[in-house]
């Protein structure tokens, strides 16, 4: 793969504003999950449990949901350890959706700004989400994208930062063996969940639990379980905000169970609605990334 960027001219288009009401998740499912929305459940029947059918019948749904058209986030992962001072990312996340399913770009570096050469506090990952998964990984645009796969989708991907590609790409929302468990609350929200379970030929993970919204269609929360079926992660959804006529993810935090530690994720500006090349998205071709006029992006 060539290491200087394609001198290619990408252009981008701004699709006209939605009109369907979305709930935008993030990280590749997250960010191509609109809102369905429902009857809001009945005060003495907040608790309703469903049968296999319909929580198979709801799963499906959640899969084939997705934003109207692509989009880019500006967004800040804060490190709150237990103990300890406070550590600030900034990064820049492209995300639109293929035939295999969504796909995203994300640059993450210690300062705002796009990547340099020789700095050991930035990466950038492609990730290809749905039912055949990928994620690549490169320092810096000198460096060639190198396929991640096993261990080291569960290692994390910058100093002091709780997340891994693991958690970023989400591929166990795509795992076609699952079961419902019921429902439960998260924060002021009811949500159904489901214990996804691994392939057979995925010997590096363990089962995960989903939180769906029971209203509304939406993740609200993801615990990654440990080989002795303790949550050893958990991925909670705090706030979401209305952007040009589409409802994203404003604010996710991840925890580890096992040091207390937090990383939370909050999007600072957002632009959707768009039309991005698809040259972006392939890790075997290196091109500048679309300038997006500031105009087109709201600040949050």
């Amino acid at each position: 793969m060539s290491t200087s960027p394609c001198n290619t001219s990408l252009v981008f288009l701004k699709r006209s504003a939605a009109t369907v009401l979305g709930v935008a998740g993030l990280f590749c499912i997250f960010a191509s999950s609109p809102v369905v929305a429902k009857q809001p459940p009945s005060a003495d029947n907040r608790y309703e449990v469903i049968d296999p059918e319909e929580g198979e019948r709801r799963m499906n749904m959640f899969r084939r949901q997705r934003l109207d058209g692509d989009y880019c986030f500006r967004f800040e992962l804060e490190h709150l350890p237990r103990r300890g001072k406070t550590i600030r990312y900034y990064g820049t996340m492209w995300g639109s959706w293929n035939e295999q399913g969504p796909v995203t770009r994300i640059q993450v570096a210690s300062e705002p700004g796009v990547l340099v050469a020789n700095d050991d506090k930035q990466i950038e990952m492609i990730l290809q989400n749905g039912p055949s998964p990928y994620a690549w990984l490169r320092g810096s645009l000198t460096e060639d994208f190198v396929e991640l796969s096993g261990d080291a989708l569960l290692s994390p991907i910058l100093p002091e930062i709780v997340y891994a590609p693991f958690d970023m790409q989400m591929p166990f929302l795509y795992w076609d063996d699952f079961r419902y468990e019921g429902p439960v609350r998260v924060k002021s929200r009811i949500a159904q969940t489901f214990l996804m379970l691994p392939p057979d030929d995925v010997g590096w993970a363990n089962s995960v639990r989903v939180g769906i919204d029971d209203a509304y269609n939406a993740l609200l929360r993801i615990e990654v379980m440990s080989a002795d079926s303790e949550p050893r992660s958990q991925f909670t959804v705090e706030s979401f905000k209305k952007v040009q006529e589409q409802w994203i993810v404003k604010r996710i935090t991840l925890k580890d169970n096992e040091t207390g530690d937090r990383t939370r994720f909050k999007v600072r500006a957002a632009s959707v609605g768009l039309i991005l090349p698809e040259e972006i998205f392939l890790p075997e071709v290196n091109v500048s990334f679309p300038t997006i006029p500031e105009s087109m992006f709201e600040i949050l």
